[in-house]
């Protein structure tokens, strides 16, 4: 009787190069934000956003004693206001209060597991919990290294630039500075969200041998890195949009100032707004990934079954959203 015969090995650089990038998901991802676990996402931002706030400023008045802050929210401080609640109010020591500490960190993880629904979900795999938490320290093995490099010979040029003296690259190093590091956050999200979807598509997402881990490490690092402008252009826009418009609802509280509770209402609806547009807009983000990913395994599924036929192998049957060996 005759071996059976195998395919060769997958070419990762091969396999890359002739994959679409994320920008071709980005329309097919739009739908599905408010439904679900998109709303999750969004009740989870807003109670980060809103409430932590609120239960913040409650925090200042019981340090400071006579400050009218949680009176009208908003309102522009003066300098004593400012060295009263720092020096005078012990808030060194208590920056944020227990109960602000405590609402934003449940908060915060009922938004990142809503965020992990919705990216499986629209990935159709199952939102495990060891492929989200296994997928964070993948993320951390492949990811942090690159990330802070690139993160680090940013920051050198942009301070190279101020320091010729030139008022307006300096304040492109501080601006610029913020949004990268901003972006280096976002870029190391995005390697887990990669990371972690393919372990919960791999069959036994524990991944038991060094061989399959090794290419699933690889895999993930190579679809972040093999786009990088793409996903550049992309997580950059979106820093530049959320933190943008959370600047801007500050900026016109501190202009105006608290004056009265309609105002304080006023700002604290228009906190809301662009809390919804920026979960939104991250829904929307794990969606564009998840339909990347999904391609990119079918991709790897078909070229593997062309393989097979050249060399008389059987042929997997073609699955919806493909595993990953």
């Amino acid at each position: 009787m005759e071996p059976e015969l195998s395919p060769p090995e997958l070419d990762d650089a091969d396999v890359m190069v002739g994959s679409l990038g994320p920008q071709s998901f980005m329309r097919g991802a739009l739908p599905g934000g408010f439904s679900g676990a998109g709303l999750q996402l969004i009740f989870a931002w807003l109670g980060f956003q809103v409430l932590s706030s609120t239960l913040w400023a409650l925090h200042l008045k019981r340090l400071a004693g006579w400050s009218s802050l949680p009176s009208y929210w908003g309102e522009q401080l003066t300098a004593r206001d400012v060295w009263e609640i720092a020096v005078n109010g012990n808030l060194a020591e208590h920056p944020l209060g227990f109960w602000t500490s405590l609402v934003a960190l449940g908060f915060l993880s009922w938004a990142m597991w809503a965020g992990w629904k919705i990216q499986a979900g629209a990935a159709q795999q199952k939102p495990g919990f060891a492929p989200w938490i296994l997928g964070l320290l993948d993320a951390c093995v492949v990811g942090i290294l690159p990330i802070l490099l690139v993160e680090s010979s940013l920051i050198w040029i942009l301070q190279k630039l101020a320091s010729s003296g030139i008022q307006g690259l300096g304040w492109l190093n501080l601006v610029g500075g913020a949004l990268v590091r901003l972006t280096a956050v976002s870029a190391f999200l995005l390697q887990w969200w990669l990371c972690r979807i393919n372990r919960a598509a791999a069959p036994g997402w524990n991944l038991g041998s060094w061989g399959a881990l090794g290419r699933h490490l690889g895999r993930s690092f190579l679809r972040l890195w093999a786009h990088p402008v793409e996903w550049g252009l992309l997580l950059l826009g979106g820093v530049i949009v959320r933190f943008g418009l959370h600047v801007m609802v500050l900026a016109l509280a501190w202009r105006w100032g608290g004056g009265s509770p309609a105002r304080v209402w006023a700002f604290l609806i228009l906190e809301a707004l662009v809390t919804i547009i920026a979960a939104w807009l991250m829904g929307w983000m794990l969606r564009v990934v998840a339909g990347f990913w999904a391609h990119d395994a079918r991709l790897r599924n078909e070229i593997r079954n062309l393989q097979r036929r050249a060399v008389g192998a059987p042929v997997q049957a073609h699955v919806e959203a493909p595993v990953e060996g």
